[in-house]
């Protein structure tokens, strides 16, 4: 077994411990390998180990290496968890299987086109920007609640939630965070209904377990699974 391969065995095994010691009942979290800067036979090596999905922050990088043609041979799911940009969303779409950074503006576009398109994408997470940093996409608790409570359509888009906290939160700031966006996450499923509202994504190489305690039922994982990054990495 390689580095990544036995790294991967690692985080599954701390994530159904975690998902167990939770309460959570039978089953394990989903886990999304963070396959950014990454090359194509450390992807390779992670999913012949048992990742059934990856999420890549960048469209140019994933056509570059390739990640696209790995659907003809695996059963992967490849994932959209970076920053949106209006002119990149159809290729986005046409593309990747799920887009988790799902904006107000994407989210529109979504809702607006409907049952009209035929791209790839059929799943899509509205992100949570818990610390209500300027520098990161998605939007607030705060701002979610009040156009919850508007009805906005396009909120039947979503399968769930995407949450991303800031680097510098301790533990303690981590979990305060994650557990009111578990509050909003049931909120949501109980409005837009459960069965349409399943994927709560929330934890990273940093903090995944404390995560799952708070209720995530998938873990966006880069470096626990694939080491730190390097420089000359691509």
């Amino acid at each position: 077994m390689g580095a990544i391969a036995d790294r991967f065995a690692q985080v599954r095994e701390r994530a159904e411990f975690a998902y167990r010691s939770a309460s959570r009942g039978g089953g394990e979290p989903r886990i999304v390998c963070v396959t950014k800067m990454q090359s194509l036979p450390n992807i390779l090596e992670a999913i012949n180990a048992g990742a059934a999905e990856i999420g890549e922050n960048y469209l140019q990088e994933a056509v570059r290496k390739g990640v696209f043609a790995l659907r003809q041979s695996h059963r992967v799911t490849i994932r959209y968890i970076g920053r949106l940009q209006s002119n990149k969303y159809n290729a986005i779409l046409r593309n990747f299987d799920a887009v988790d950074s799902g904006d107000q503006k994407f989210l529109e576009h979504i809702h607006a086109v409907g049952g009209v398109r035929t791209d790839q994408a059929r799943t899509f997470l509205l992100e949570v920007n818990t610390g209500e940093e300027v520098q990161k996409g998605g939007l607030t608790i705060a701002q979610i609640r009040e156009l919850a409570t508007g009805h906005s359509p396009w909120l039947q888009e979503i399968a769930g939630l995407m949450a991303v906290v800031p680097l510098q939160a301790s533990t303690e700031m981590r979990s305060r965070m994650y557990e009111n966006v578990h509050v909003l996450f049931e909120d949501l499923a109980e409005e837009l209904g459960p069965s349409r509202v399943t994927t709560l994504s929330m934890g990273t190489s940093d903090d995944f377990e404390v995560a799952i305690e708070h209720g995530s039922n998938m873990i966006r994982v880069g470096t626990a699974i694939f080491g730190p990054r390097l420089p000359q990495q691509a």
